[in-house]
């Protein structure tokens, strides 16, 4: 996904979200919500895409990445998916084989023990 259909760039945006008392259970039964709003907001012809969600359950934070074509998107998209927002910011992912150059499936080193 790199740019929407009217050309506006698509760019990757990380949620923060304080979530005193979240657990793994509590954050799947919200997953839904959040991945419904994005169907809707797709169906209106708006460029979002979820990307996945990483908890923190000591910190009580959940990282959630989004992509869009602005903040806006990430705000209305989370207002409807009834989810808290502490803070929006661009970010940059590098995951995957992308890091170290190696093919997808491994084929480096073996891990030290």
């Amino acid at each position: 996904m790199d740019r929407s259909s009217e050309g506006d760039p698509v760019e990757i945006f990380l949620v923060e979200r304080y979530w005193p008392e979240v657990d793994v259970d509590e954050l799947r039964r919200a997953l839904p919500r959040l991945e419904s709003a994005v169907t809707a907001m797709r169906s209106e012809g708006r460029e979002v895409e979820y990307l996945g969600s990483i908890l923190m359950p000591i910190d009580q934070v959940v990282f959630t990445l989004v992509a869009a074509t602005d903040e806006r998107e990430i705000r209305q998209l989370n207002e409807r998916a009834g989810l808290p927002v502490d803070r929006i910011a661009k970010a940059i992912a590098l995951v995957g084989p992308a890091i170290s150059g190696s093919p997808a499936g491994g084929g480096g080193s073996e891990p030290r023990r």
